[in-house]
């Protein structure tokens, strides 16, 4: 297909006239005119107000990659996307099994080396087995191919959130690589205040009287801002300079914040839950570190009421509870969300909490919490 004809056919597939299409990008309607009878081409100042209003990418719209492309990567990130999945329910993921998606994508990218996408899900692989990976010779060479696929998503994405998360996958990599001068200079390009387009969108939707559109886009910024709360004092807590006390005290207050989030409404947001679960199980076995026996019995049985609710939940059997505000991203991750994944995360932290139990002076109380914790490992492990 020549330009003219693939500028056509997405602007019909977005049900535009050539003067609305005109309008939107600021041209006269001959100028579109022209462009999709291949009597001129715009200039390259508008490729980038094309693309978003067709809803297409640069490659696709000039021809540097078709459809059936598109397609072999969704096929691709699809199996990629099992193989992790599949890797992460049996906690911690294996390197080893990591490779054999990274080395699927990695030949994807070769044939295709202006997909931002494909270079995303490389950067992030690399990142988050780093230095662990067998496919790469030394170091330098891993941090030479992770510099490609950043550069790759620099060079031909415009979205923001890839870009700010190349910014910082890529200073992840310089740091682990001793390169901390590059890091903190990618780190300074990173926006700071303006970078909730959720929020900034809500605001202009409510000026324009769209109440319900408002509203939901509150709901999906309020959503990630309370997730990166949680990680901020998950990181917090964390620092190698805190006393196990006054980790604790941080692990509290997250989770006094998480069961707020928690604390009304019909539905139960995924990755809330997930986090509360890691925290709570955690929590366990440091008050028992520090003679907090008590407490740690409570936050056993604080972790096995919400790993029910979750199950019967994920069943269909029972309500949820979340914030008003919480958007339930199981929609937006509908694979990471599957049931076989979210009995697997419940199953791993009750082992993890039976565990901490191991060599601790048993009482009525903790016997109960057991025998809970593993009537519901048996119902699980039948489902």
């Amino acid at each position: 297909m020549t330009f003219g004809q693939r500028l056509k056919k997405y602007r019909k597939i977005n049900d535009l006239t050539q003067q609305e299409l005109a309008e939107m990008i600021g041209v006269s309607t001959q100028a579109v005119s022209k462009w999709e009878t291949d009597s001129g081409m715009p200039d390259i100042s508008q490729i980038v107000p094309l693309t978003r209003v067709l809803g297409v990418s640069a490659d696709l719209l000039l021809g540097v990659v078709d459809e059936n492309d598109n397609e072999e990567f969704e096929e691709v990130y699809r199996k990629c996307m099992e193989l992790e999945n599949v890797n992460c329910a049996a906690w911690p993921p294996e390197a080893s099994k990591a490779e054999q998606g990274f080395g699927m994508m990695y030949d994807y990218f070769s044939a295709h080396p202006n997909s931002v996408r494909a270079a995303k899900y490389l950067l992030d692989i690399a990142e988050l087995y780093w230095g662990n990976l067998s496919c790469f010779e030394n170091e330098d060479q891993a941090v030479m191919e992770c510099e490609r696929f950043a550069n790759c998503i620099f060079r031909y994405s415009d979205d923001a959130d890839y870009l700010a998360e190349a910014r910082y996958l890529i200073a992840c990599i310089w740091t682990r690589a001793g390169q901390k001068g590059r890091a903190e200079e990618m780190l300074a390009k990173m926006p700071f205040r303006y970078g909730d387009r959720c929020y900034w969108s809500a605001e202009v939707a409510q000026i324009a009287g769209d109440v319900e559109k408002a509203e939901e886009l509150c709901k999906e910024s309020f959503t990630h801002r309370a997730r990166f709360i949680s990680r901020c004092i998950r990181l917090v807590a964390g620092l190698p300079n805190k006393s196990m006390r006054e980790k604790l005290e941080y692990r509290e207050y997250m989770l006094r914040i998480i069961n707020a989030f928690l604390s009304g409404g019909d539905y139960m947001p995924h990755r809330q839950v997930y986090q509360k679960l890691a925290l709570v199980s955690s929590m366990i076995s440091q008050h028992f570190s520090v003679g907090n026996t008590e407490r740690a019995v409570e936050c056993f049985e604080e972790l096995i009421q919400t790993s029910e609710d979750y199950v019967a939940f994920v069943r269909g059997g029972c309500k949820g509870t979340t914030l008003l505000l919480l958007e339930d991203d199981q929609k937006r991750h509908e694979a990471m969300w599957e049931n076989s994944h979210v009995y697997g995360m419940v199953d791993r932290y009750l082992k993890k909490s039976m565990r901490a139990c191991d060599g601790v002076e048993s009482t009525e109380r903790l016997e109960r919490c057991i025998a809970r914790a593993r009537a519901l490992e048996e119902l699980i492990s039948e489902l």
